[in-house]
């Protein structure tokens, strides 16, 4: 069967499916010097397990001295660039983040969907669901960790000091089940994790979690795509695989993290915009020990297979009284150490 990617049509996303060698775009290797790199997205290849694999990253006009570490993950049959173009959706609201906060944003692309080669716009992630993937055998966790260590030494002799061993992650759609992918086979090197539109794979070929990573989970109760309740992925395109409901991708988590879900508190954002037919929801699940970690799960209530966005919005069932990307970074922020 065709595995069909998650692509951005008319304005909604879809579910259908080392050494360096380039940096700011052109060949060559690392400058000589260790100089903080110039404000602005630099492009990077970076070889990794027989593939020259890409990513992007992006340096804000300022930076603290202690700097953060985003990594955000495109979805499927999307690209490293295509998330952040004009028109792609509330994932753009990052690159203003990065400004406001003096964050350094992580890009990687994945492989391609038809080809499986690691360049390209119709990438994709292997994201633990059983043969849906045109190149099932890419590392791309190795290829994310390897990332981080590439940008840990670019940044080791400049004033910049990048916390790159606890890292945040995010991700929608194919994106947000490979942020699960992650946190669960790297929980050493990510502080926390957001996943948008994007339930657990059933079955999977991955391990199963057993560290916590304080987890946000945002899904939209009528997604077509990735089914809220649970089941076949895109059953109009034929389905390309199955997954677990949005209940019980919060309660994997919330076993994995040793939340506690008797003490949970449950909140309505406001509802700004009465007109876009939907609200959300979230509940916080606080870990029951020292050694737990917090879960917090948002249901948007009539929200479908987009991020919620307030200034970046497309067709669709889109809710519009949150930035999703804020959300995330402000569950980020109550994760970092004082």
């Amino acid at each position: 069967m065709k595995f069909y990617p998650l692509f951005v049509h008319a304005g909604m996303l879809l579910l259908l499916a080392a050494p360096l060698i380039g940096c700011s775009g052109t060949p060559g290797s690392l400058p000589a010097t260790a100089d903080t790199p110039d404000p602005g997205w630099h492009d990077v290849t970076l070889q990794h397990d027989a593939l020259a694999r890409e990513f992007r990253f992006y340096v804000p006009e300022e930076l603290p001295d202690a700097v953060p570490v985003v990594v955000v993950l495109h979805g499927g049959s999307q690209s490293m660039t295509a998330i952040f173009e004009a028109g792609a959706g509330g994932t753009q609201e990052w690159m203003q983040i990065a400004e406001d906060e003096g964050v350094l944003l992580l890009v990687p692309n994945g492989t391609n969907l038809d080809t499986g080669a690691p360049s390209g716009d119709k990438q994709a992630w292997n994201d633990c669901r059983p043969g849906t993937q045109a190149r099932p055998d890419a590392d791309d966790v190795g290829f994310v960790t390897a990332m981080l260590d590439w940008a840990a030494g670019r940044f080791a002799d400049t004033p910049i000091a990048l916390d790159t061993d606890q890292a945040f992650v995010t991700g929608s759609s194919n994106g947000g089940m490979m942020t699960y992918r992650l946190a669960t086979e790297r929980p050493d090197r990510f502080a926390a994790a957001a996943a948008f539109i994007a339930n657990r794979p059933q079955p999977s070929e991955c391990p199963e979690a057993s560290v916590p990573v304080p987890m946000l989970i945002v899904n939209g109760t009528e997604d077509p795509l990735m089914p809220y309740e649970g089941g076949t992925i895109a059953p109009m395109f034929g389905g390309v695989g199955t997954v677990a409901s949005a209940a019980a991708t919060r309660d994997y988590w919330g076993a994995v993290n040793r939340a506690d879900p008797t003490q949970r508190s449950v909140n309505q954002l406001p509802n700004r915009t009465p007109d876009d037919g939907s609200v959300v929801v979230c509940e916080n699940d606080p870990p029951a020990t020292a050694s737990g970690a917090p879960v917090r799960f948002c249901r948007v209530d009539g929200g479908g297979h987009l991020m919620p966005s307030i200034d970046h919005r497309l067709q669709g069932r889109q809710n519009h009284d949150v930035e999703g990307a804020r959300l995330a970074w402000s569950f980020f922020q109550q994760q970092i150490d004082p």
